[in-house]
C-alpha cells in the first residue's frame, strides 16, 4: 500500500502536463479500491490537495479543460471524511452549466462542457453529484457520433469498477422521462434517452438484467401513454420494444407475463387495429386457385444463434426433409432486425438458407441508413408489406415484441399464428391460433402442441475437447468425492430467494457440494444474497461459459424457480441425466373432496369419452389395472362395467377435469387411446398405463426394462426429477447428492429417454406441425 501511494505523490509532484495528470488517474484506477478505501487520512488529504492543485496550476490556469478522466478519483473522495466545498472549482461547474444543453452546441461540444462541469464538480467535494451530473445529462446526447467509441466503454467501466447503485440511474431515468419534459423533445431525443439506458447502462455488468430496472415502469408507462394520446405512433412502438425488453428479460411467472399483457399490449392494441384500417388488405384465403405452394413466414425479432433459434433451425430442418412437407408448402424466415438488442447473425442466417429456407430482411435498408434511430412503424410497414406482396398464406410470430403486435392487429396474413417460447399470456386481436413444443403452464389459452426433433449433434451433445473440459474443471475446487450442483442460463432466473435459499439449505447439509451458476446478469445482487446465506465461498459465477463444457462439469444441474430454464436444461440431459427441477401443477379448483383425492395415493384418469372406453378399444386392459379411479363429466353416459366399478361422476366443465385428472385421455375414432396431457401434483405409483397411449407408446422400451431404473426401495427414480414443492425439490436434491447409484441409473434412464423422444419426433414431426397449424383452413 505504501509503494502505491508513494507513486502517485511522486507522480503528482513531478506532473508538468494535463497528460501526466491523466496517467496519475490511470494508476489511481489500476491500484484498485482495496487500495483506495484503506488509504491513511493523511495520505488521502495529502494527494487530493495535490491533485487539486496541479490541475489548477497545469490544466485550468492555461485555458484547458477537465475531462471524463477526473473521475477516476472519485475513490479517494468517497473516503474522505470532509464534506467542506472547495469554491475554486464551483465557478467552473456554474461557468458550464448552462452550455451542457445548450441546443445550438453540437453533441460533441456539450460533452466537452458535461465533462467539464463533473469533474469541477468532484474536485469542489461533491462527489456522488458529480456522477449524478455526468450521467444525467450524457443520456441527451447521441449514439451516433465518434465519441461514442470512448464514451460506451468508460460508462460500463466506471459504474462496473465503483459499483454505483442502479438506483442512481433509475433516478436518472425518471427525472427524464416526466412527461411534462419528455413530451417537449423531439424523437430523436427520446429515442436517445431510451438508447442509453438500453445500449450502455443495461451492459453494466451489475445492472444487467438487474430485478430493480421493473421499478421504473410506471414511468415507462406514462410515456407510452402519453405518446398514443398525441398520435405519434412510431415513437410509442419504440418506447414499447424498451418495455418489453426490460420486463421481458425480468418476467419470472405467466404472472408476470400477464401483467405485461394487461398493461402494455392492450394498451397499444387498439391504436394499432385503427392503423390498419387504412391499410392495404391482405389476401382473403389461404392458397388460391392455382396450384402454388401454401407459403408459410416465421417471423423472428433478429436471426442470432439463441435458444429459439435453436428450436426454430431444428423445426426448419426436419421440414424441409420431409418429402411431404416439402411438395405442399414453402417456408421462409423473416427478420424483424431489432438490432437494439443485436444485429443478426451472418451463420445463423446462413443455416436456414442451407436447410433450404430462405431469409428476408425487409428493413435492412431501413435499419442500415438509420442504425438504432430508425422508425419502428415504417420497419413494421416495410415488413408488412413484404408478407402482402410475396402473397404469404400464415404468418408465425414467435413474440410479443411492437412488430409483433402491429402485424397481428393489422392483419398481415389470412392465418397468424402465435407461437409460444414460454410466454402463455399473449393475447392481441389478431391471434388465430396459438401453438408450442412445450405448452407453457397455467395457460388460459387452447394452445395446439407439436414435436421439434432438436439438431443435438449441433445443439445439445457438440464434441468438445476432453482437454478442454479438464482444464475449465481445474478452475473449481473439485475432488473426487465433490458433487457440483449447477444450473447455466441467464442469471435473472437464479436471483430468486426461495430458490436460492433452498440452494443454500442443501450445501450446507452437504459440505461436499459446491454451486457454479454459469451465465450474464446481476451477479453483485446474487453475490451479496449467498454471503448472506453462507455459501459463497463455495458459490462460483464464471459468467458466459460454453454449456457444452460445463455441461460435463456439472453434476446435478439445479432447474431455477419460479422461473425454469429453457433449452440449457435440455443441453445438459443430453450430457448427463441428473436434473430436478420443481413441478408447478396444481389445481385451480376450490373443492376439498376434489383436492384430497388428488392428493391421495389412487391415479385420477380423465376420459373426455369416457363412455367409449370399452374392452373393443386397443389397450383397454391396461387402462383398468392398477390402483385408479377413473372421472367423468358426463351425467347420463353409459359406462362399460368395468369401468363403471372404478368411475366418479364430477360436476366440472372440461378446462377443469383436465386439472383435476392426473392423466387425460380420449378415445379416437380408430379404437386408439390418445394422450392428451397430465397433470400430477405428487408422486403417485400407477402412472404406467399412460405409456400404452397410442402417441405415448414409443415409451414402452421405458416400461419393458423399469427394473433397471428404480432404488433399492422399488422407487422409480425418474421422480426425483420433480420436485413437488420447496420440501420435494430439496429431498430429491439431496438423494441425489447423497447416491451416486442412483445418479447413474438416472443417466442411462435419460440416454434412453433422449433416444425414444428423438426417433418419436422425427416420426411425427411434419403431421404434428401441420396438425398444430391447421394449415389447410
Amino acid at each position: 500500500m505504501e509503494i502505491q501511494t508513494q507513486e502517485i505523490l511522486n507522480r503528482l509532484k513531478e506532473a508538468k502536463t494535463k497528460e501526466n495528470i491523466n496517467e496519475c488517474m490511470l494508476l489511481i484506477r489500476a491500484f484498485g479500491q482495496e487500495w483506495q478505501k484503506q488509504l491513511k487520512d493523511s495520505y488521502r488529504e495529502e494527494i487530493i490537495a495535490l491533485l487539486k492543485e496541479k490541475i489548477l496550476e497545469i490544466i485550468v490556469s492555461k485555458g484547458d479543460i477537465l475531462d471524463k478522466s477526473i473521475l477516476w478519483a472519485y475513490g479517494l473522495f468517497e473516503g474522505r471524511k470532509s464534506s467542506k466545498k472547495d469554491e475554486r472549482f464551483m465557478k467552473y461547474f456554474d461557468f458550464c452549466s448552462p452550455y451542457v444543453e445548450d441546443s445550438n452546441a453540437s453533441y460533441y461540444e456539450r460533452l466537452l462542457f458535461i465533462e467539464f462541469a463533473s469533474a469541477a464538480l468532484l474536485l469542489s467535494g461533491d462527489k456522488e453529484g458529480a456522477v449524478k451530473f455526468f450521467f444525467s445529462k450524457v443520456i441527451y446526447l447521441s449514439l451516433r457520433e465518434n465519441y461514442m467509441v470512448e464514451l460506451d466503454p468508460f460508462t460500463r467501466e466506471f459504474l462496473y469498477y465503483y459499483e454505483i447503485p442502479v438506483e442512481w440511474i433509475l433516478e436518472i431515468q425518471r427525472e427524464a422521462l416526466k412527461w411534462d419534459n419528455f413530451s417537449k423533445l423531439d424523437d430523436f431525443t427520446k429515442k436517445t434517452i431510451f438508447l442509453w439506458n438500453m445500449h450502455c447502462f443495461w451492459n453494466v455488468k451489475h445492472y444487467f438484467n438487474h430485478l430493480k430496472w421493473r421499478e421504473n415502469f410506471p414511468v415507462w408507462l406514462d410515456c407510452l401513454k402519453g405518446l398514443l394520446e398525441q398520435g405519434n405512433l412510431d415513437m410509442a412502438m419504440y418506447v414499447e420494444f424498451y418495455i418489453y425488453h426490460k420486463f421481458g428479460n425480468s418476467a419470472q411467472t405467466q404472472e408476470d407475463w400477464q401483467e405485461y399483457n394487461d398493461k402494455v399490449v392492450k394498451l397499444v392494441e387498439p391504436y394499432y387495429v385503427e392503423y390498419g384500417k387504412n391499410l392495404p388488405k391482405c389476401k382473403a384465403s389461404i392458397g388460391d386457385k392455382s396450384e402454388k405452394k401454401i407459403k408459410i413466414a416465421l417471423i423472428k425479432d433478429r436471426i442470432v444463434e439463441n435458444s429459439p433459434y435453436k428450436v426454430e433451425y431444428s423445426l426448419c430442418k426436419a421440414l424441409m426433409q420431409n418429402e411431404e412437407f416439402a411438395k405442399q408448402y414453402e417456408l421462409v424466415v423473416y427478420s424483424m432486425n431489432y438490432i437494439q438488442k443485436s444485429e443478426d447473425g451472418i451463420e445463423a442466417m446462413q443455416s436456414f438458407v442451407q436447410a433450404g429456407v430462405p431469409v428476408v430482411c425487409p428493413a435492412y435498408q431501413l435499419i442500415r441508413q438509420y442504425s438504432y434511430y430508425y422508425s419502428h412503424l415504417q420497419k413494421a410497414l416495410s415488413i408488412r408489406q413484404s408478407l402482402l406482396s410475396e402473397g404469404v398464406d400464415i404468418i408465425i410470430i414467435t413474440g410479443t415484441i411492437d412488430c409483433a403486435d402491429f402485424l397481428l392487429a393489422t392483419r398481415s396474413a389470412p392465418k397468424q399464428i402465435y407461437w409460444s417460447h414460454g410466454n402463455g399470456r399473449y393475447d392481441i386481436v389478431g391471434i388465430d391460433e396459438r401453438i408450442s413444443h412445450a405448452i407453457p403452464p397455467t395457460t388460459p389459452y387452447d394452445f395446439k402442441s407439436f414435436s421439434v426433433p432438436m439438431d443435438i449433434e449441433r445443439f445439445y451433445n457438440p464434441p468438445r475437447d476432453p482437454k478442454l473440459i479438464e482444464a475449465e474443471k481445474a478452475k473449481y475446487p473439485i475432488t473426487k468425492d465433490t458433487v457440483v450442483l449447477g444450473v447455466i442460463g441467464r442469471l435473472v432466473k437464479v436471483d430468486s430467494d426461495e430458490y436460492l435459499e433452498c440452494i443454500a439449505e442443501v450445501m450446507k447439509k452437504h459440505p461436499n457440494t459446491i454451486f457454479i451458476a454459469a451465465g450474464s446478469g446481476n451477479m453483485p445482487v446474487i453475490r451479496n444474497k449467498v454471503e448472506k446465506l453462507g455459501i459463497s465461498d463455495r458459490f462460483f459465477m464464471p459468467g458466459f461459459v460454453d454449456p457444452h463444457v460445463y455441461g460435463h462439469i456439472i453434476d446435478i444441474f439445479c432447474d431455477t424457480f419460479p422461473m425454469g430454464q429453457g433449452e440449457s436444461l435440455y443441453e445438459f440431459i443430453h450430457k448427463k441425466g441428473t436434473y430436478v427441477t420443481r413441478n408447478y401443477n396444481k389445481m385451480d379448483i376450490e373443492d376439498d373432496k376434489m383436492y384430497k383425492l388428488k392428493m391421495g395415493d389412487k391415479v385420477l384418469i380423465y376420459f373426455e369419452n369416457l363412455e367409449a372406453l370399452t374392452p373393443k378399444v386397443e389397450r383397454y386392459s391396461e387402462f383398468i389395472k392398477g390402483d385408479i379411479i377413473f372421472i367423468y363429466n358426463k351425467k347420463d353416459c353409459s359406462l362399460d362395467a368395468e369401468v363403471q366399478k372404478r368411475a366418479l361422476y364430477c360436476e366440472f366443465g372440461n378446462r377443469e377435469m383436465l386439472q383435476i385428472g392426473d392423466h387425460s385421455f380420449k378415445v379416437g375414432n380408430d379404437n386408439k387411446i390418445e394422450f392428451i396431457i397430465s397433470n400430477l401434483m405428487r408422486e403417485k405409483k400407477s402412472i404406467w398405463q399412460a405409456y400404452y397411449a397410442e402417441n405415448l407408446k414409443y415409451y414402452l422400451d421405458i416400461v419393458n426394462t423399469l427394473s433397471c431404473y428404480l432404488d433399492n426401495s422399488g422407487r422409480y427414480v425418474g421422480w426425483l426429477c420433480s420436485g413437488f414443492g420447496f420440501k420435494d425439490y430439496y429431498k430429491n436434491l439431496a438423494e441425489m447428492i447423497e447416491n451416486n447409484e442412483i445418479r447413474s441409473k438416472l443417466d442411462e434412464l435419460c440416454k434412453l429417454h433422449n433416444k425414444l423422444t428423438y426417433n418419436n419426433r422425427v416420426k411425427i414431426c411434419y403431421k404434428s406441425f401441420v396438425g398444430a397449424i391447421n394449415a389447410d383452413n
